[in-house]
């Protein structure tokens, strides 16, 4: 596979000051089935049928007052991939809703919004003028208008290539990491954007894209850490791994470590999401409850139940307390 490994594994199997910006971030951290604060060490699932659910969904996204979320939603059996937002109103999620622009024969996915709110990122396979020659993935932006995104565009050149260029995460100074397969193996890039356009991409370090797969890179606003996917790691939980690596500077980072037993599981983990104030970790991830077989082969009507539910095995959003320090202590 040389596609964005999560991406193919889903499809196979501020304007405000910080004060008010917040404001419905902790509303939703507080509510009581929750009970969130920085100390949450394991993870829970985010918004259990409301946001979670019997359905495969991967890769979240925020707005900058962290109260609308997008994702990607995905059906193997239909063929069809699309994004998806809910809003929080308060006391729960809306629901859910796909963006304007879904299309039922071109998939879109990989969805992420700027630090401003104002452009979304994603990356699809449609057909564009001086798009480049074979099947590949290529990141698009679409503005927000009135409240509502508009009209679709390709990046193009120099960002897209013959090869599939997958996550698109900008920083705040306007930089944009995304992952690409153009050299044969699926690496981390990054294009920093000057004179009104993106600079050729500069892979990251040697000890960050290693000889297996990275993709699924989310990088602080700052640029201070990244957080990034790695697959088939022989020292690796699962089929793919969430690593951890600081930036210090002039794309050196320190080497990345696996971010744990605690996050990781023996199943698919990725697509990492990190709260503006880097409290909170929400990533993707096909952990199964412990017993949850043996409970829906108990009966016929267990089975049934469970397989309607969020806990029948799909990609879903689980949440953590991320303690930073914690991992900056092993590596500096």
């Amino acid at each position: 596979m040389r596609k964005t490994p999560f991406y193919l594994l889903a499809l196979a199997i501020m304007g405000c000051t910080v004060k008010s910006t917040f404001k419905d971030y902790e509303n939703w951290t507080k509510m009581p089935a929750y009970t969130l604060d920085t100390n949450l060490r394991s993870p829970i699932k985010f918004f259990p049928e409301t946001v979670s659910t019997s359905l495969d969904k991967f890769n979240t996204s925020f707005s900058p007052d962290v109260r609308t979320i997008y994702y990607s939603a995905t059906s193997q059996k239909l063929g069809v991939t699309g994004i998806a937002f809910q809003v929080f109103n308060g006391n729960t999620f809306s629901e859910p809703e796909f963006v304007p622009f879904v299309m039922s024969d071109t998939p879109i996915a990989d969805v992420q919004i700027s630090p401003d709110g104002e452009t979304m990122f994603f990356s699809t396979f449609q057909h564009y003028e001086g798009k480049p020659e074979g099947f590949n993935f290529n990141i698009w932006t679409s503005q927000r208008k009135d409240g509502q995104w508009h009209d679709p565009q390709p990046i193009g050149a120099p960002i897209a290539s013959k090869g599939n260029e997958f996550y698109p995460v900008m920083t705040k100074d306007g930089t944009l990491f995304f992952n690409s397969d153009k050299t044969g193996n699926s690496d981390l890039y990054f294009s920093r954007f000057q004179h009104g356009k993106y600079q050729e991409p500069i892979a990251l370090p040697k000890n960050i894209n290693s000889e297996r797969r990275e993709a699924d890179a989310f990088v602080a606003q700052d640029k201070s850490f990244i957080i990034f996917v790695r697959v088939d790691e022989p020292d690796g939980f699962g089929n793919s791994d969430l690593y951890i690596s600081f930036n210090k500077g002039n794309n050196v980072w320190t080497d990345p470590i696996n971010m744990g037993k605690n996050i990781n599981s023996d199943q698919i983990d990725g697509s990492p999401y990190v709260t503006p104030d880097n409290n909170y970790l929400i990533f993707t991830t096909g952990r199964r409850l412990a017993g949850i077989q043996e409970t829906a082969m108990s009966s016929y009507a267990k089975f049934k139940s469970i397989q309607s539910s969020s806990n029948n095995g799909s990609l879903n959003f689980y949440i953590v307390g991320l303690d930073l320090d914690y991992y900056k202590d092993m590596v500096l």
